[in-house]
């Protein structure tokens, strides 16, 4: 373990051990947003689940319904009630079946998408990560049985920059498998503000196996800067196991022109290939999926 910590001007995170032991402590951040899913929501449709987190601070505007050209008439979210947590939790689709094909915001070109995000109206950008911030998000997620990822990508969270160079995603949760099936795991995969600066997948190998039908509670800690700072920990709520605890110093968490990074989370995957019409379909295995959401909270120490 680094026995020091990282001093600047910048406000810092202490990688010392005693400091690493108690790092979820998060008496000295301040809880900048929550959002739970609420029993009035259900049997709502998209309109009214985007108002509800239009007030607390994110929004549900990429999905499969906002397109006559992709599902409009499709449910892709809703609130469900979750026995083990003891309450209500968002629940997002995507389909991929012989009669509907989820698009990405009115295309069906290579990939579909269901997800919400952080807002980036000046009112919510605390919610968001700003240079030099040191953020804490945590949240759970659950997987259902048998969730068969693509042999691409398939995203469950996002951290994405806004403006500048805001092409692919910093940091990103992602399930994969191999194109016989074999190997589902989730990945973490980083990429920096250039390709000198990108870790890539920097980890690996978890087994999906351990994830699915299960409740799993991510806190990931970032401060945003070109030299900054990451660690993860996915906590299974069942067994109180830890699946991974890992941080990266010297890790570029930022890029050139942004004004700020948003947080994402739901399903937007690959299909594995363009398709040719509309009435192609992916070969890669996938099929209908689901992933159940609750309890996103955000905190700063500025």
């Amino acid at each position: 373990m680094n026995k020091t910590c990282i001093i600047s001007l910048l406000p810092a995170i202490c990688l010392c051990a005693s400091c690493q032991t108690n790092w979820q402590n998060l008496k000295a951040y301040t809880q900048k947003g929550s959002l739970r899913a609420d029993s009035g929501l259900v049997g709502k449709g998209h309109k009214e689940i985007n108002a509800f987190m239009n007030v607390l601070g994110w929004n549900y505007t990429e999905h499969p319904n906002i397109s006559a050209n992709d599902h409009p008439d499709g449910r892709h979210c809703e609130v469900v009630f979750d026995k083990e947590l003891g309450q209500y939790v968002f629940r997002f689709t995507l389909h991929a079946n012989g009669e509907h094909l989820d698009g990405d915001r009115g295309k069906r070109d290579d990939r579909q998408r269901n997800e919400m995000k952080s807002q980036t109206s000046g009112q919510w950008l605390h919610l968001n990560g700003n240079i030099g911030e040191t953020q804490v998000l945590r949240w759970k997620f659950k997987l259902p049985k048998h969730f068969c990822p693509s042999t691409k990508f398939c995203h469950i969270h996002q951290l994405k920059a806004q403006e500048g160079n805001n092409g692919a995603p910093l940091i990103t949760i992602s399930t994969r498998c191999e194109r016989n099936g074999n190997n589902r795991r989730i990945q973490v995969i980083h990429t920096g503000d250039t390709r000198q600066s990108s870790k890539g997948v920097i980890i690996d190998n978890l087994p999906l196996g351990d994830f699915e039908d299960q409740w799993i509670e991510v806190t990931t800690q970032m401060l945003y800067r070109h030299d900054g700072t990451f660690r993860i920990e996915m906590r299974r709520i069942r067994d109180n196991k830890i699946l991974v605890d890992k941080s990266f110093e010297h890790i570029d968490l930022w890029r050139t022109g942004a004004t700020n990074i948003r947080n994402k989370f739901g399903l937007y995957r690959s299909y594995g290939r363009k398709m040719a019409d509309k009435n192609d379909r992916p070969d890669n295995g996938i099929k209908d999926e689901t992933i159940d959401l609750a309890d996103l909270r955000v905190y700063e120490k500025e």
